[in-house]
């Protein structure tokens, strides 16, 4: 329980910035485990103690919230051992009081889901706990876990802190962790609409990220595993072969074919990147900075490859004709984690998640950004394909994916298909889904 917290300048209000999209924040402790949130009387507003409710919380993983960049990892007098996260866009997480040095560094790029280290009671508290903040602007504010408020507002005292939320000390209330790992390694399945979306393991491969094609009548797989990007093709048995690109986001991963040429595109340290099979995979700067390393995809218009990234909510779109100049395509306010892009008779189409919903713009609209009518999908999951002239969007709503078709006015149905995250193609009239 902090008194204090010497050096962290993150809990002193300060004018506002004009914050970007809250990110997609999980709760900082593992997939599936249930945390009792609370506070107290002169805790300061917005601050969260969290308790494990299923044994000892002392040594229980930390695990940060949201991808970033670590600003303070170290020992302060009033949060012992703690961390501090950039996440970009005016937005930053606290965690405190933790057992041992944290696992991380300043200036470290860290993942959704990654750990940061061990929950303690060091510094200013009482007993084992993890004390933890979400930061606007640098000023708190009332913490999301996967889109949904904590609950956790007033301390219920006046003179506590540089904030003051008027009511009752808010009550302690249970939640459970959809924080499953986006940079986990977790089993790719193949499946099929001509199966009834039957799910079948794609041997042994394993990854955070996919994405899919077909080229000469094959079915092709690309994962990201541990920062590598793998190849795997159905015609050898899904042998899967490391392209030699190494040190990418583990969340973020297009691929495209022009003219029997093979181009895989990933976010190293919020640049995107080509590499091709004709240049032997060699990873290249395309100079386009500043992205989301949870968000990308990419198509091949006309024989002009474009990219599509998310720069603080505004999706930008940059062509190889004009060279790969990033251009903010005037759609905003959308998740950093999910998009998605088809060409279709001569139109690009852009898929988005905006609070919970998924959202259509074109290009022969001017990008107007509109609601699909597709609701409650997970900010971090996105995909869609041309089939036969039909758009079709696939999503995730509780760790289940969705298909909705632009010929049954979007109707989103279950497809009894497991997972987090999904990639999509289409062969010999098939529809056929990855997902991890």
């Amino acid at each position: 329980m902090v008194l204090a917290l010497a050096g962290a300048a993150a809990v002193v209000a300060t004018p506002a910035r004009a914050a970007g999209p809250r990110p997609n924040f999980q709760m900082p402790v593992p997939c599936g485990e249930t945390w009792r949130m609370a506070t107290y009387y002169g805790h300061d507003d917005y601050d969260i103690d969290l308790t494990f409710t299923g044994g000892a919380s002392n040594g229980r993983p930390v695990l940060a919230s949201y991808s970033g960049t670590v600003s303070f990892a170290g020992w302060g007098s009033g949060g012992g051992w703690y961390v501090v996260i950039e996440h970009g866009g005016g937005w930053r997480t606290l965690y405190l009081h933790m057992i041992e040095t944290p696992m991380v560094a300043a200036g470290q790029w860290v993942s959704t889901g990654q750990q940061l280290g061990r929950v303690g009671s060091t510094g200013n508290s009482t007993g084992p706990h993890l004390h933890y903040e979400q930061v606007r602007d640098g000023v708190k504010t009332e913490a999301y876990f996967n889109g949904v408020p904590s609950g956790i507002t007033s301390d219920g005292s006046p003179s506590t802190g540089p904030l003051y939320v008027s009511g009752p000390t808010s009550p302690a209330r249970n939640m459970t962790s959809q924080n499953c790992g986006q940079a986990a390694n977790r089993q790719v399945y193949e499946s099929g609409s001509h199966s009834g979306w039957q799910m079948l393991p794609v041997n042994s491969i394993t990854g955070s990220a996919t994405a899919s094609m077909v080229m000469g009548g094959n079915k092709l797989l690309y994962t990201v595993n541990n920062g590598l990007v793998y190849e795997a093709s159905s015609d050898t048995g899904w042998r899967n072969l490391w392209t030699g690109i190494s040190g990418v986001s583990n969340n973020a991963l297009a691929v495209i074919n022009v003219d029997g040429v093979k181009y895989i595109y990933t976010v190293v340290g919020g640049w995107v990147h080509e590499a091709s099979s004709a240049n032997g995979w060699k990873n290249l700067n395309t100079g386009i900075s500043g992205v989301s390393p949870d968000a990308l995809a990419a198509i091949n218009h006309n024989g002009v490859k474009i990219i599509y990234t998310v720069v603080g909510g505004l999706v930008h779109e940059a062509a190889s004709n004009n060279g790969w100049r990033n251009l903010w395509t005037g759609i905003s306010g959308v998740s950093n984690n999910a998009l998605a892009v088809i060409s279709m008779d001569g139109v690009k189409y852009i898929y988005t998640v905006v609070g919970g919903w998924v959202h259509e713009a074109n290009s022969i609209n001017g990008w107007r950004n509109l609601n699909s009518g597709i609701s409650g999908v997970s900010p971090d999951a996105l995909a869609a394909i041309n089939h036969n002239g039909v758009k079709i969007i696939y999503t995730v709503i509780g760790g289940m994916v969705h298909e909705a078709a632009s010929n049954n006015g979007w109707r989103n149905l279950n497809s009894n298909v497991r997972g987090t995250a999904v990639s999509a193609t289409t062969i010999s009239g098939v529809k056929v889904l990855y997902t991890v």
